[in-house]
């Protein structure tokens, strides 16, 4: 993939840690960009299932190849929820989601999430 087409990122998860992603714009390009041209974003993220960590985000897209297969550290976008989701163990999540990118360091500090935390999402530099 082409620089233009990876966008990095870094999640920061109030006294558990930090981890590193990227959202890939060939995935979902619309999402992609919406969540780039957002950032910084400050939410509270939770767990669901021990499976996947969600959190709100202020901006609605609709669905792009929507699916309900994910994968452990796939980064998400539910169009019905307006939430973005980071996949950390196997699950079937209850609504079909855009994938947009992978965590590509630190997955296991959304493991340690088990309370509402608040998490700040912002461009990470190459």
């Amino acid at each position: 993939m082409s620089k233009l087409e990876v966008y990095p990122l870094m999640f920061k998860i109030e006294g558990i840690g930090v981890a590193e992603g990227e959202l890939y714009r060939i995935k979902a390009p619309h999402t992609a960009e919406e969540i780039w041209y957002a950032l910084p974003i400050t939410s509270r993220i939770r767990s669901q299932d021990n499976a996947h960590a969600y959190f709100q985000v202020n901006f609605q897209v609709k669905a792009e190849r929507p699916t309900q297969n994910v994968k452990p550290g796939e980064i998400c976008y539910a169009p019905m929820g307006k939430t973005i989701h980071i996949i950390y163990d196997d699950v079937r999540p209850y609504q079909e989601m855009n994938i947009v990118g992978k965590i590509t360091k630190g997955l296991e500090i959304f493991k340690e999430l088990k309370l509402s935390k608040m998490i700040v999402v912002g461009k990470r530099e190459k």
